[in-house]
């Protein structure tokens, strides 16, 4: 009887680590003492036994991932639910900043070395950053601002309109106005290819710079080969492009003249219910995660979306940063689904004097899906990075030219996209 216990047991030991397997789940982390990736030794639980927490008393999983390939499907539009913004949950107190000539929405915690989060989409609000953060505020005086037209800052006349290098200058004038000599810029996705520019701009503004589940704008596109499709099921693919359709017409983007705010809300959250989560993130949201992202995250004037898209895709920044000295970190989830299994790769061949972590069973918000990893190792970095004296960065600003790179990238020629598409 004994023998049959212990043997249920290793198959059962068997099976937990063939469910683990897809997600390579290790805790790794960087040492910059050695310089290197180095596996966590300050995970709080093991792995295994966090495992064992995801199911609950009888034996179901708690949270689903994309390898479970569930499809759940909602017929008719759910309404979203009602949520606070995590501000009030947390007693976060935020302002208005005049900033040049726009009122941005800033948020400031902690103490020390100054760390300003720039966030994605493009149109996605600092929101995106709350709770996670509050981690980085025990060790940093961490930043959170809404970008032009985003959020909760202020809007731009349409004659104006939007631009990258606009947003540039609004994050150097807020450092400016906030009394910051020297700061770290983290950049989340889209919001690493304004990091990118300012650092190319403003280099003696910076400690150093974070670019998390960002690309870099250039000719060969990372974007292609993306698999950010590859776990949705065919139903829930009808069934979001339905809900995204107005008058039997597709109307995504969501964020344009066609749709009103308070149904771009509902779309969003009705997507994300019926499988929409998969294209970028490892585990299924919560019903909360999903209204907060429509209600407060996913907010933005109407035609910033599209417009800053279509600039992001008129720089070529390839090689711009091969003699950059300015201490670098790259964070990528390995399973970002919304690049290529390539993309690390390739951007480790263009930042040669960065640091690089690949984070282990997390998506594209890896500091949600690993925080212990992520936080521990942006603490590290910080310290690094407060030590570094741009003693070379005259040198390496004579030979930037922003005009150079401002130039239409490659990746949108469709003979270009189909000649990679037959590699």
């Amino acid at each position: 009887m004994k023998r049959t216990g212990i043997l249920l047991f290793i198959i059962g030991l068997a099976a937990f680590t063939c469910r683990l397997d897809p997600l390579n789940a290790q805790e790794t982390v960087f040492d910059f003492d050695r310089n290197d990736i180095v596996p966590n030794k300050n995970v709080s639980l093991p792995l295994l036994e966090r495992y064992l927490q995801s199911f609950d008393k009888n034996g179901l999983d708690k949270e689903e991932t994309i390898f479970d390939r569930n499809s759940v499907i909602y017929k008719n539009d759910l309404p979203v639910p009602v949520v606070k913004r995590y501000e009030e949950i947390l007693g976060i107190t935020g302002r208005f900043e005049l900033v040049g000539n726009v009122n941005l929405w800033v948020e400031e915690m902690g103490e020390g070395i100054p760390l300003v989060l720039v966030s994605g989409g493009p149109g996605t609000s600092s929101h995106y950053f709350h709770p996670h953060f509050l981690e980085a505020s025990k060790f940093s005086r961490v930043i959170y601002y809404d970008l032009r037209g985003v959020g909760l800052s202020e809007r731009t006349p349409e004659k104006e309109g939007y631009s990258i290098m606009q947003a540039v200058d609004d994050l150097e004038n807020l450092r400016i106005k906030l009394g910051i000599q020297k700061w770290v810029v983290l950049g989340l996705s889209f919001g690493g290819t304004i990091t990118q520019l300012y650092s190319l701009k403003y280099s003696e503004s910076l400690l150093g710079m974070v670019l998390v589940s960002s690309s870099l704008p250039m000719s060969i596109d990372i974007g292609l080969g993306s698999r950010q499709y590859d776990y949705q099921s065919q139903k829930e693919r009808n069934r979001i492009e339905q809900i995204y359709s107005l008058n039997g017409k597709r109307a995504f983007p969501v964020h344009s003249e066609m749709v009103n705010p308070d149904l771009q809300k509902k779309m969003l959250f009705n997507a994300f219910m019926n499988g929409e989560w998969k294209r970028r993130h490892l585990k299924k949201w919560t019903v909360m995660d999903m209204a907060m992202y429509a209600k407060y995250e996913f907010v933005h004037d109407k035609n910033y979306y599209s417009t800053m898209l279509k600039d992001y895709f008129n720089y070529d920044l390839k090689e711009a940063f091969k003699n950059c000295p300015i201490p670098t970190l790259i964070i990528d989830g390995e399973w970002d689904l919304a690049y290529s299994s390539e993309k690390h790769e390739i951007m480790k061949a263009q930042f040669p004097n960065a640091r690089y972590l690949l984070v282990k069973g997390a998506g594209h918000i890896p500091y949600e899906e690993n925080p212990s990893v992520f936080f521990e190792t942006l603490k590290g970095f910080l310290k690094l990075s407060n030590s570094y004296e741009n003693i070379t960065i005259t040198t390496w600003k004579k030979d930037i030219n922003l005009d150079a790179y401002r130039k239409r990238n490659l990746a949108q020629d469709p003979n270009f996209q189909n000649t990679k598409r037959g590699q």
